[in-house]
This record gives structure tokens, C-alpha cells and sequence, in this order.
């Protein structure tokens, strides 16, 4: 037995150690890009806020929405901190192995979803719809828009403090649709907020309600 495989055993034993903190480390649950007191204000975060609220004052505990809110803020400002002071000394192996990941999925329901929607001004005719996600009518580049990498992009430029992505996203769109729409002025990228209906509203054909709207406009002249 040479004198080295004691060394590689127990060399391969602290790697094994080390790799296994590492990543369960990296994998803890954060807020990440959350972090946004304007993302905190969204319709669907508050009714999480409100639910949790209404539950804790069932089970005897009295606080205010403002206090909830105040109270998890100041904790997720802590945990940030001390989740990256200790994946700070790894963070070389992550990047040279390529083993960042977080589970940062399906934290609560999304009760106000943003759907992407463009609109060209065509002249005479005003504003045109030339793309609404998941419409079949529709649907100009959808092959690229319906893709499962930029919806997943999308649905992150649909949250007000995602503005600097959101207004690049503009920019390509506006550089798509002076190529494709010679005739338009302007092209209108939209991301609109909808309630998602409740089963009745859907069983009795109703329209969603509480619509909001972040909405970027271009002139076409200035990407031909």
C-alpha cells in the first residue's frame, strides 16, 4: 500500500464533506431579487401578507399587516446577510464548477400574473395587437416570446423594480418590430396585471378584473 492512500482517502472524505455543505448551503431557500420594497407592495405579496395576518390572528397572535411586513423585512434583510457571509468562501467552487442554484419556485400562488402583451401603431388604424401571450390570433414571433427560457424572463420583467431588463426587453422588441412592421410608428410593450378569476367567475364567463398596466413605447425610426 503506498504511503499516499491514506492522504487521497481522507482527502476524498474532507472533498465529500465540504461538497456536501457547500451545495446544501447554496440551496437554502432566498429571497434573492425579491428584496424590493416596490415587489413587498405587489397585489399578490399583500394578500400573502393578509393571509398570514388573518391566520396568526387566529391562532391568538394580534399584529398589523404593517407590523408583519415591517417585522419579515427586517428578518429577510438579516438572513440575505448572513446566507451570503457564509457562501462567501465558496464562491470560487461555484463558479469554476458551475453549481450555483437556488429553489427560489412557487413560493405562493401568483394571484396577479403579468401577461405579455405589443401593440404597433399602424396610422390610421391606432394601436394593433400583434402579439398577446397564448392568443392564437395573435402571434407574431411566438416561437421566440412562448419560449419556457423568455417566460421565464418575462414573467420577471413583469414586476416593477425588474425596470432596467424591462426596458432592454423594449429595446429589442422595438428592434424587431421596425424590421417586420415598415409601416408602423411606433411599437407598445406591455405587461398587464389581471386578477386570476375565481372558479365562479370563470363558470359564469366572466371577464378578469383589477387590471394593471407596466407599459414601455418606442419610436420605430430611431432602430431602422
Amino acid at each position: 500500500m503506498s504511503l499516499l492512500d491514506p492522504l487521497l482517502r481522507h482527502g476524498r472524505a474532507v472533498f465529500v464533506v465540504v461538497h456536501l455543505f457547500a451545495i446544501t448551503a447554496v440551496g437554502l431557500p432566498s429571497v434573492g431579487g425579491g428584496m424590493s420594497r416596490s415587489a413587498w407592495k405587489t397585489p399578490t405579496v399583500q394578500n400573502e401578507f393578509r393571509v398570514w395576518q388573518e391566520r396568526l390572528r387566529g391562532w391568538g397572535y394580534p399584529i398589523t399587516m404593517d407590523e408583519l411586513e415591517e417585522g419579515l423585512w427586517q428578518f429577510a434583510m438579516g438572513y440575505e446577510r448572513g446566507r451570503a457571509k457564509l457562501l462567501r468562501p465558496f464562491k470560487p467552487y461555484f463558479e469554476y464548477c458551475g453549481t450555483w442554484q437556488s429553489w427560489r419556485m412557487f413560493v405562493a400562488p401568483h394571484r396577479f400574473p403579468g401577461r405579455l402583451e405589443i401593440h404597433v401603431d399602424g396610422g390610421r388604424k391606432g394601436w394593433q395587437p400583434v402579439y398577446v401571450a397564448r392568443s392564437d390570433e395573435h402571434a407574431w414571433m411566438h416561437t421566440i416570446f412562448d419560449h419556457d427560457r423568455l417566460r421565464a424572463a418575462t414573467f420577471r420583467y413583469a414586476w416593477a423594480h425588474f425596470r432596467g431588463p424591462r426596458q432592454q426587453f423594449a429595446n429589442w422588441v422595438a428592434t424587431q418590430a421596425a424590421q417586420d412592421f415598415p409601416e408602423a410608428a411606433r411599437v407598445r410593450v406591455s405587461f398587464v396585471r389581471y386578477r386570476t378569476r375565481t372558479p365562479d367567475e370563470v363558470r359564469a364567463g366572466e371577464e378578469a378584473k383589477e387590471k394593471r398596466e407596466l407599459s414601455s413605447q418606442r419610436r420605430l425610426e430611431r432602430y431602422r
